[in-house]
């Protein structure tokens, strides 16, 4: 688990001598107190591009696995796709190969 502190530092303008206090200069830190980065991109499955932070259309699909009683296994398939794909109209053809690939789907 990870939690984010923040540090406050006092920040003066020179022109107008004033002082402030600002909180951006934020960390995150995992459990052992060691430095983590706030931001790990996504790949797209499909196309392996990377996802940006501002690609607002890209969406992340996450598919239970069932044993044979159909009750959840714990294990779960994740596919990422990229807005490029998405705007294409490519995206359920796509998961569809995705899912026949990783035997889940069979046609």
């Amino acid at each position: 688990s990870t939690s984010v502190s923040s540090t406050k530092a006092v920040v003066s303008t020179q022109s107008t001598g004033h002082y402030y206090i600002t909180n951006n200069l934020r960390k995150m830190q995992n459990d052992k107190g060691e430095i983590v980065d706030l931001y790990i991109p996504r790949k797209c499955s499909i196309t392996n591009r990377i996802i940006s932070a501002k690609d607002h259309a890209s969406v992340q699909i996450n598919i239970g696995e069932l044993d044979d009683n159909g009750t959840l296994t714990g294990k779960n398939f994740t596919f990422a796709s990229c807005g490029f794909v998405r705007e294409m109209g490519e995206a359920d053809d796509s998961f569809n190969k995705l899912c026949s690939d990783a035997k889940i789907l069979q046609f």
